[in-house]
């Protein structure tokens, strides 16, 4: 009897000592209370429009030290390459269009210093893809295979690049011909749909909108260069993201526009020039005013967005402007 009492005391004195050292908060992390974990994150970067030149040195010079770090932050950095690498003996454009036209020709030494620069992945969608014809646009794409730069072409509307384990899906809308689907909302929504079922993220790239100095505002209508129609950027944003987009990205108008947020998903509606060929593309006042927006994703969700302030010398290199002028412009007119 005394020895069954004595065990039951032992017990006791056992489980009591038990219970006091769980009490005691310990300091090995993996007994911690569970907190919130940092979610692993993507940045996708977007800049406006870039032409390039036929001189090679500024080619290679015009994305060098200027801005290149910042270029480099994204995990996916993009830019809008308004322009050709055509071969020489190509024929442009120009040749069937009487007044007012634009063709845009480069050395491909261009392709080289946007891999070098921190560019991942171009769009072609745009109204310059064929300033050298079917065959010019082979050429720039050839270029870009070259160098590793992923992009997006009016023969290839849609691409998918995968970052960090997430896939990426991307899909293209120009107002040009033959590649004008800016304007078809059916097929809109039917791709983002489609590429959203095989993507984690889907993004958005317009070329569309009127150009020039006065063309700030998004106006929420159709609009026009010239007779051609540019389409009403606005519905074709909030399109997109009505079919699952997560980010639309605007180019075209060669000068800033507003930023927004649709159903909580980004809208860069344009980001003016970025690089402009060597005098090729205008420069003054407010088309001097560029920018590198951010979008970061956590969990596959936009949740922050970010600008930093570009402007553009009179030949059309981008710097870094500490005076935050392109940062001024896009607040007033994202209110």
């Amino acid at each position: 009897m005394l020895r069954k009492l004595l065990l039951l005391v032992l017990c006791i004195a056992a489980a009591l000592a038990v219970w006091h050292l769980s009490a005691i908060p310990s300091s090995d992390p993996e007994y911690k209370v569970e907190s919130p974990t940092i979610p692993d994150t993507i940045t996708i970067g977007w800049v406006g429009d870039m032409v390039p030149s036929d001189d090679i040195g500024y080619n290679i010079t015009a994305l060098n030290n200027n801005v290149s770090d910042a270029l480099e932050q994204p995990d996916l950095m993009i830019g809008n390459l308004e322009g050709t690498f055509a071969h020489e003996d190509r024929k442009t454009k120009c040749v069937y269009i009487s007044s007012q036209c634009h063709a845009f020709r480069g050395d491909s030494s261009f392709a080289d210093t946007l891999k070098a620069a921190g560019f991942d992945f171009v769009s072609l969608i745009n109204n310059h893809s064929y300033d050298y014809g079917t065959d010019g646009l082979k050429d720039t794409e050839a270029e870009l295979d070259r160098v590793g730069l992923v992009y997006i072409a009016p023969d290839k509307p849609t691409a998918s690049i995968t970052i960090k384990g997430t896939k990426i899906g991307i899909m293209g809308l120009s107002s040009t011909e033959p590649t004008e689907t800016i304007s078809d909302y059916a097929y809109i929504a039917a791709t983002v749909e489609a590429l959203k079922k095989e993507n984690d993220i889907v993004v958005v790239i317009f070329h569309g909108g009127a150009e020039g100095a006065t063309k700030t505002k998004v106006t929420g209508a159709t609009e026009y260069m010239g007779t051609e129609n540019r389409g009403n950027v606005q519905a074709v944003a909030h399109t997109a993201i009505n079919a699952g987009a997560d980010l639309v990205l605007g180019a075209g108008p060669h000068v800033l526009r507003k930023t927004e947020l649709f159903n909580n998903k980004p809208i860069a509606y344009s980001l003016g020039n970025f690089v402009g060929g060597k005098g090729r593309l205008s420069t003054t006042g407010v088309l001097a005013l560029s920018g590198i927006f951010t979008t970061t994703f956590e969990q596959k969700v936009p949740t922050d967005t970010s600008f930093t302030s570009v402007i553009l010398s009179k030949d059309g290199i981008p710097s870094l402007d500490p005076t935050d002028q392109a940062k001024t412009l896009l607040d007033s007119l994202s209110k």
